[in-house]
Order: C-alpha cells, then structure tokens, then sequence
C-alpha cells in the first residue's frame, strides 16, 4: 500500500499512462470533470472497470512492476 509521503502524480497524465491507484495497477484513459481522471483497472475477482479518480490518488509507478 503506498504511503502519503510517496509522490504524487502533479499533471494530468497522457491516455494510456500507467499508474498505481490504491492497490491496483491502472491505465489512465482520459480526462473527466475536475480534478478526475478515467481509469481502467482489472479487479480479483477478473472484471474490468472503469472509474473516475481524483488525480491526486494516482501514484506514478516505480521503476519495476513485478
């Protein structure tokens, strides 16, 4: 789980960017209302969805994935 003190994503990132949103890896898809980012994130349970997040819950990924 990533800490508050980890930085943060400042700028809107481009369609397709991969980041870490709680403690999922996602795809960011594109712009939403405000403040928010569409995501598409694969859940457990295997199902796909697509959610708008406050851009400041977006993590950049570190240098490894796995």
């Amino acid at each position: 789980m990533p800490r508050p003190t980890d930085r943060l994503i400042k700028r809107k990132p481009p369609r397709g960017t991969l980041a870490r949103y709680r403690d999922r890896i996602v795809e960011v898809l594109g712009e939403a209302r405000g403040q928010r980012v569409m995501i598409r994130s694969v859940h457990g349970d295997g199902t796909e969805r697509r959610t708008a997040v406050k851009l400041v819950n977006l993590l950049p990924l570190d240098n490894q994935l796995f």
